[in-house]
């Protein structure tokens, strides 16, 4: 009985370790195939939703997947650079990436994104001219 116990624990030792392979989400799928600008729509508006501002989104870049959740980076206008997770129902939670590391999330890889977009220039004012 004890070699039975023995061969069966040496056997789930050496057995390979089963590989979980990234959860189905169908949400992600629909924003992986968007185009890039709605791409960029669909994530700001969630930043929006949120409370958080972004005038005008730059670069967006898929990361990573989290636990059940899929990572994207965004970078707005601003300068802000965001961190935002797809869930599986179709919701995503926006977080500032300066704040990441204090929630203990995936840190953004900002260099994943190209630089971001420049505010629009000024216009300049016509020179008042006396006569």
């Amino acid at each position: 009985m004890t070699r039975w116990i023995a061969f069966a624990a040496a056997l789930a030792l050496t057995a390979p370790a089963v590989v979980q392979a990234a959860p189905v989400n169908a949400y992600q799928q629909q924003l992986l195939r968007l185009p890039v600008v709605q791409q960029r729509a669909a994530l700001r508006s969630s930043i929006l939703g949120s409370g958080l501002y972004c005038r005008r989104i730059g670069d967006v870049a898929y990361q990573q997947p989290y636990k059940n959740l899929f990572m994207w980076v965004a970078r707005c206008d601003s300068g802000a650079d965001y961190g935002l997770f797809v869930g599986p129902d179709g919701t995503v939670q926006p977080r500032l990436c300066r704040e990441l590391p204090k929630l203990k999330l995936p840190e953004c890889r900002i260099g994943a994104l190209k630089a971001g977009p420049k505010p629009p220039p000024r216009p300049k004012s016509p020179a008042l001219t006396g006569s």
